[in-house]
């Protein structure tokens, strides 16, 4: 029925144009067709069956790039240029080139220029880079936007400077400053890393430009893991100044680069992460958050020695605060931090204990298996007494409410049955990934990529779609470790990338993913460059 409804779509469509005789296969055929057709309306609605008509070929070029050059309407300059961009020949780019009026002012010829540099981008010829340059300082914006995202498709490293003149003018509108820092990501230009570390931190009419620069300097790579570092030890006297002239917080880089710097796996931040797991201030919130990225980028490295301190903060009381440190000792495994994680599961509210419950059942074995049946049992009295105090959510029915932790906990105890099931066996942690249970698949996706076996790599990009945001995450996290210790997992991770970009795709600009789709877009992009 599509097929049937295109056809019938594109016979009536023909049906009112100017007749002719001939081969509509032919570029004589279209030529008569768009020489009898007089008002512009016309001309581009012949254009339009052509592109649709199936029978668009390479032949056809030599006809559609006179016409563009005749051609004076801009609306029928778009849809040619529509027509060329799917054709994406390079002999296409002096005529598109050629057509463009970079100092237009009217409304039909920013469309026409927009249309024309988008095509000028499906071609991936470099040598377009110098005319689409031009564009960026057109009066149109979405034009500018058209020649900012070709110019990074290109990778043009002839742009770099225009475009972080656009990325850093605050006298342009935010999204203008967000796509030209897309594209100097794109180029991946070490010129552009101060500009970028700069806008880390910027925010204007309430927008923030942390996600566009963060990875941006990710695609950077090596020269922006330099800067980063730089800027976590304090050895960035230049930003630092900046910064104060700016009013930026001064711990504000401390966290960022750390949060980067754990996505770039460099070690040689260990040091200076280690330290920030003591770092003080007068404002308890600021001294939480700067402790909580070192956490997390410690845990992401499995930085070993971070092992110990981090055992020692999660005896933090506040449920949030105390996630992040439990999270990076379950990425570095061991069973070090299990002593402190039983204490701290009888402290606090149950948030606060199921936290840490929580990640003794993804570190612990068949040994700890008694304390989760001993915490079951006790949590009604518990419950009964906190609902006594504070009250909340679901203290109507404080026995059922009770009954529901339980449950949990008796659950979070069968993971640990499947721990001893498992043992070290990678084989039987990969058939888990398939788990109903969210705990399971998070668990066995964390064992087996601190196992470094290659050969699992397939398995855990096979269930990154999981709707859980915990499993989704360490998924996402071990198949980082995996494709980036070995170029055989990285092999067998490509050949779920067709997947994967769909999936990006797909959730883009849903909010339920948007935190965890920023380490999936990264390993996209691994993989794409592997």
């Amino acid at each position: 029925m599509p097929r049937l409804a295109a056809a019938l779509s594109l016979a009536a469509a023909l049906a009112l144009l100017p007749g002719c005789k001939g081969d509509p296969k032919t570029p004589e055929y279209w030529e008569k067709k768009l020489e009898g057709a007089r008002k512009a309306s016309a001309k581009v609605q012949v254009v339009d069956a052509l592109r649709t008509s199936g029978n668009l070929q390479e032949g056809f070029l030599p006809m559609l790039h006179a016409r563009l050059a005749a051609e004076t309407r801009p609306e029928v300059k778009a849809a040619l240029a529509r027509v060329l961009g799917d054709l994406k020949h390079p002999s296409s780019v002096e005529p598109l080139q050629g057509a463009l009026a970079v100092d237009a002012s009217d409304t039909d010829t920013h469309l026409a220029n927009k249309e024309l540099a988008a095509a000028l981008g499906k071609l991936g010829q470099p040598k377009a880079a110098p005319a689409l340059t031009k564009l960026l300082r057109s009066r149109d914006n979405y034009t500018r936007i058209e020649a900012i995202q070709a110019l990074g498709a290109l990778r043009a490293t002839e742009a770099v400077e225009p475009l972080l003149q656009l990325a850093t003018d605050e006298g342009a509108e935010p999204f203008l400053n967000k796509k030209a820092i897309e594209a100097l990501g794109h180029i991946g230009d070490a010129r552009a890393v101060p500009a970028l570390m700069r806008m880390l931190t910027q925010e204007r009419q309430g927008v923030s430009f942390y996600v566009e620069s963060s990875f941006a300097l990710y695609q950077v790579g090596p020269p922006a893991a330099d800067a980063l570092l730089a800027a976590l030890e304090g050895r960035d006297a230049e930003l630092t100044k900046w910064a104060g002239q700016r009013g930026v917080h001064p711990a504000s880089y401390a966290m960022k680069a750390a949060q980067l710097l754990g996505d770039f796996r460099d070690r040689r931040a260990e040091g200076a992460l280690l330290k920030q797991l003591t770092f003080t201030n007068s404002d308890p919130r600021i001294q939480a958050l700067v402790r909580m990225q070192a956490a997390e980028a410690l845990g992401r490295l499995r930085t070993a020695a971070a092992a110990r301190p981090l055992s020692a903060l999660v005896s933090e009381e506040d449920p949030t605060i105390r996630a992040a440190y439990v999270r990076a000792l379950t990425l570095i495994g061991g069973r070090e931090a299990l002593p402190a994680l039983e204490k701290a599961s009888g402290q606090g509210d149950w948030y606060a204990r199921e936290t840490a419950m929580r990640g003794l059942a993804l570190l612990g074995d068949a040994r700890e298996q008694p304390l989760f049946t001993k915490w079951a049992q006790a949590e009604a009295a518990l419950t009964a007494r906190e609902c006594q105090e504070y009250g909340g959510e679901g203290c109507e029915d404080p026995a059922a409410l009770a009954q529901k932790r339980a449950d949990t906990l008796t659950g979070y105890g069968k993971v640990l049955g499947q721990a001893q099931a498992c043992g070290t066996d990678g084989g039987c942690w990969a058939q888990q990934v398939s788990s109903p249970d969210a705990l399971v698949v998070e668990r066995a996706a964390l064992e087996l990529g601190r196992g470094g076996q290659a050969a699992h790599a397939e398995a855990l990009a096979g269930r990154v779609a999981g709707k859980d945001l915990e499993a989704r995450t360490a998924l996402l996290q071990s198949l980082d470790w995996l494709v980036g210790d070995s170029k055989e997992a990285a092999a067998k991770a490509r050949q779920s990338l067709p997947k994967l970009q769909a999936q990006f795709a797909e959730e883009k600009g849903n909010s339920r993913y948007l935190k965890v789709n920023e380490d999936l877009r990264r390993l996209i992009f691994r993989l794409e460059r592997t």
